[in-house]
């Protein structure tokens, strides 16, 4: 790798790939993103849509099941404690999004 005047490590690759240039590996990732997002999230409404509108109860409870699953990815729930309060001072909660 190559350095500069102080003897430190340049910044890059050393010359072996250009500067912002992405692993095999990471653009695998970002198709797989792609392809979660995109064409199986289209699959995935479709499947939901055919299981709502299904006249058999058991498969609105599949599709219910199927969409709080879903949303634990999409919007994680808060951790959850147990919050014990003194006796003598109410329990504050203060909840911000600065985290």
């Amino acid at each position: 790798m190559e350095r500069d005047e102080q003897g430190r490590l340049k910044k890059g690759h050393g010359g072996l790939k250009p500067v912002g240039a992405k692993s095999q590996k990471s653009l695998q990732w970002e198709a797989l993103g792609e392809s979660i997002t995109g064409q199986q999230a289209e699959q995935f409404n479709a499947f939901l849509d055919k299981l709502w509108n299904s006249r058999n109860d058991e498969d609105k409870m599949i599709a219910s099941e199927l969409y709080l699953k879903t949303l634990e990815y999409f919007k994680p729930k808060q951790a959850r404690n147990t919050i014990v309060g003194d006796g003598d001072a109410p329990v504050q909660i203060i909840i911000s999004d600065k985290l």
